[in-house]
């Protein structure tokens, strides 16, 4: 039992809640190349990754996420990623009678 409590807490640090949306971010630039990632944990901590897709360069963003917030500016796309991942742990996974 002590053994499985231990799982149980370390389970809550691990990815749970992925969110991806793909975008143009440029009118001059074809297909929606650009995107955003969340990952985030059970308690909404993590990142959000994105990168932007021109022409001439892509760059890389890593955003750090605290109880599904940034203290940094984040883009609608962004916003939309950590949203698509906070509604994908709708089911929880039930271990020796308690949620995780």
């Amino acid at each position: 039992e002590n053994k499985i409590n231990q799982i149980e807490r370390n389970l809550f640090q691990c990815i749970q809640k992925v969110g991806v949306v793909r975008y143009n971010a440029f009118e001059n630039v074809g297909s929606d190349l650009s995107y955003s990632i969340a990952l985030l944990d059970n308690n909404d901590n993590g990142v959000v990754i994105s990168s932007i897709y021109s022409r001439d360069t892509s760059t890389t963003y890593a955003k750090p996420i605290e109880g599904g917030k940034s203290k940094y500016p984040v883009s609608a796309e962004e916003m939309q990623a950590l949203g698509i991942a906070k509604r994908n742990n709708s089911e929880r996974i039930y271990v020796s009678g308690s949620s995780i």
